[in-house]
């Protein structure tokens, strides 16, 4: 089977990535790579060599990326790279989220992801950074944890804690 068959007949076999953006999930899912590997049986496609995965608003770039499906649901897509990258419009007319790390986890279901090793989330210019920072895309909410083991890892502070940079509220504009 030709490269070019096995990627169609991998896309024509995987439900949509996200569902951040309501109109996201409703586009087609392209994914370009140097490889790919297709396991029905396990549920699983890998994806190798500069892949590139868009979907709307929705951008993985990664050195690699694993699909794992159960029938006909996505349940997870794991990018790998240094550093696998991920951005998305999360909400119409709000700023395009950025994170990149290492590795990336990326639930469906629970529209959470996961960034390790190297771990940067920057949203309207507000940065967190650290080992681990867990984004949960549904309450909008943030978690991040340092590595005290590992010093110079990301962008955490000597001491292996998080690094979170805040920016200050926007004045009111006046006429």
């Amino acid at each position: 089977m030709s490269l070019n068959k096995l990627l169609l007949a991998a896309l024509a076999c995987l439900p949509v990535l996200s569902n951040a953006l309501q109109q996201d999930w409703q586009q087609e899912m392209t994914i370009l790579s140097d490889r790919a590997e297709i396991d029905r049986r396990a549920g699983t496609v890998i994806y190798e060599g500069n892949v590139v995965l868009t979907q709307g608003t929705l951008k993985i770039e990664a050195e690699r990326l694993l699909i794992l499906r159960d029938g006909d649901v996505l349940e997870k897509a794991v990018a790998e790279g240094s550093p696998a990258r991920y951005e998305q419009e999360i909400e119409p007319g709000k700023p395009v989220t950025h994170a990149h790390g290492n590795r990336i986890d990326y639930y469906t279901a629970d529209r959470r992801i996961t960034l390790r090793g190297d771990a940067e989330l920057e949203q309207d210019g507000n940065v967190f950074s650290g080992d681990t920072i867990t984004y949960d895309m549904n309450t909008e909410t943030v978690k991040a944890s340092g590595n005290k083991a590992n010093e110079n890892i990301g962008q955490t502070t000597e001491d292996g804690r998080i690094k979170v940079v805040i920016q200050p509220q926007k004045a009111p504009e006046t006429p």
